[in-house]
């Protein structure tokens, strides 16, 4: 009898990657999975080009999902590009330069920052509304970051337009309609499987919708609560491998079911 495929999603920072790197546990496992005929992917809220080059080369996945369901891969295909609106990326980076605030962009290929304070390893570091006009309309942006807390006025201001996630030290913005989940169910429409046969894996809040729409969700040990609560399972810490841990209970040790 034909074995039906799983397909596992699996967020990066603090989920498949500790303290910089990604524990020898979670490379093995996932190598096992795949060799037993299930897919792969990374769903991530970093944009493409904020992905570091050693990770993809060292994780054998199927695909990428990247900044939060705008950019899809499956191995070199390209199934999906959404870049952010050039006159929303304005609006909204006029309101918090009068703060001061670190602007960070992330495009399908390079990165920049606006005000960095400090120097970054980005391809463009740009510092005024003019270099906006002359740099910007150049590349695709697929999300960006806000350095700080965004206040209750904010966050309905901009997100009439944009779906916003909180983090402790700054907001993350994406076009309204994108997220790890809608790019989530275009793999596996893509893929043709079913939601029963999907794992996805995660710690924070921008994890939330992919994990609440997985058919079994995983989060790692070192999660924030909210995230613990909607999940089926919990896993060991990431730097502990608790993505080779859920692989293992959920589609190795069943593989002679």
């Amino acid at each position: 009898m034909k074995k039906e495929k799983y397909a596992v999603f699996l967020d990066i920072d603090n989920t498949l990657l500790s303290d910089g790197a990604v524990p020898k546990s979670n490379i093995e496992a996932i190598k096992r999975v795949r060799s037993m005929g299930n897919y792969v992917f990374i769903n991530t809220a970093r944009s493409h080009a904020c992905i570091p080059l050693s990770i993809l080369k060292e994780v054998p996945v199927d695909g990428v999902v990247a900044g939060m369901g705008t950019d899809l891969r499956i191995g070199k295909k390209r199934i999906l590009s959404e870049a952010m609106n050039i006159n929303e990326l304005k609006i909204i980076t006029d309101w918090f330069m009068g703060d001061g605030r670190e602007i960070g962009f992330e495009g399908e290929d390079v990165m920049l920052w606006i005000n960095p304070g400090k120097a970054r390893n980005a391809e463009y570091l740009v510092h005024s509304p003019d270099d906006f006009n002359t740099v910007y309309n150049k590349i695709r942006i697929s999300k960006m970051y806000v350095g700080g807390h965004l206040t209750a006025e904010e966050f309905e201001y901009f997100g009439r337009t944009n779906i916003m996630y909180q983090h402790r030290s700054y907001a993350e913005f994406v076009p309204k309609g994108f997220g790890k989940s809608p790019g989530m169910k275009i793999i596996l429409k893509y893929l043709g499987i079913p939601k029963e046969r999907c794992i996805a894996m995660g710690d924070s809040s921008n994890d939330e919708d992919m994990l609440k729409d997985a058919g079994i969700s995983v989060a790692m040990g070192n999660a924030v609560d909210e995230i613990k609560k909607i999940c089926t399972y919990i896993s060991c810490d990431a730097k502990d491998g608790g993505v080779a841990q859920a692989l293992e209970k959920f589609i190795i040790c069943n593989d002679n079911d």
